[in-house]
């Protein structure tokens, strides 16, 4: 039994490995939410070895003072909920950059309240939604042009999460927004099988950034997640799980009631 799957893995890994695996060195890398958490991570560990790397985010002191830290970063302020920002953001980035080869949709936001709290703000829905699902898919559509444009080895990288696979109580729209990313990054990346562009999902468990702060135990570090993440895309894994988020295939397996159960507290 074991055999077998080692096997089929290795076929599926024969296949989708087609474009060879992609070294993240020497190239330019477009990174979203790059000034905290996960997304500073990943521009601390990349900036050393790369091009350069752009940034999209909202603040701009934040960006400043990322500007200030790394030679090769180039920072973009951009509001992520809004279409017309990133429409022009994206066309100033790819005119400046043409060549982007790896693109890291991992800006997220979350609203924690249940649908029935009286703080719950009904205002939050599409803005989630927009900023964690809807602005992936913009930047990936945009960005198809000019990473197909390259001829060469390019990566687009959709960070989702745990909660995608099993939601929790709270945050339901949060839950959802990343179980539709999911979808997304699956049916995209069968749409571009045969193309130079391989597509990646991350999914995290809970990471300390300021997005979960107050919540939550057992965090792993940003540290962690990035390094994780550009791991998995170095060995060419479509999925890449990440820390705890490990363990949701093997008990999803044993038990799907007991991982609902578990993911159900949050």
């Amino acid at each position: 039994m074991i055999f077998c799957h080692l096997r089929i893995h290795a076929l599926i890994k024969t296949h989708t490995g087609s474009h060879g695996y992609m070294k993240l060195q020497d190239k330019t890398l477009l990174i979203t939410g790059g000034t905290s958490g996960i997304g500073y991570a990943l521009v601390k560990k990349l900036a050393a070895t790369n091009k350069a790397i752009i940034v999209i985010a909202r603040n701009p002191v934040h960006l400043e003072k990322l500007k200030s830290q790394f030679p090769n970063v180039h920072t973009y302020k951009c509001s992520l909920a809004c279409k017309m920002d990133v429409e022009k953001t994206l066309s100033e980035i790819i005119n400046a950059h043409p060549d982007i080869s790896v693109v890291i949709n991992n800006a997220g936001i979350q609203e924690t309240p249940t649908f029935l709290d009286k703080d719950f703000n009904f205002d939050s829905i599409e803005n989630e939604i927009t900023v964690n699902l809807t602005a992936p898919i913009w930047i990936s559509a945009l960005m198809l042009g000019p990473l197909l444009n390259l001829k060469t080895p390019a990566a687009i990288v959709n960070v989702t999460s745990g909660l995608g696979l099993y939601p929790k109580k709270n945050s339901a729209v949060y839950c959802a927004t990343k179980a539709g990313l999911r979808n997304f990054t699956k049916s995209f990346r069968y749409q571009l099988e045969d193309t130079n562009i391989k597509v990646f999902e991350a999914i995290m468990p809970l990471v300390d950034t300021p997005m979960t702060q107050g919540r939550g135990k057992g965090k792993i570090s940003p540290e962690h997640a990035a390094g994780s993440i550009i791991d998995g895309i170095e060995n060419d894994d479509e999925e890449i799980y990440v820390g705890k988020a490990k363990l949701i295939p093997l008990v999803s397996r044993l038990s799907p009631t007991l991982m609902a159960k578990i993911m159900k507290a949050g």
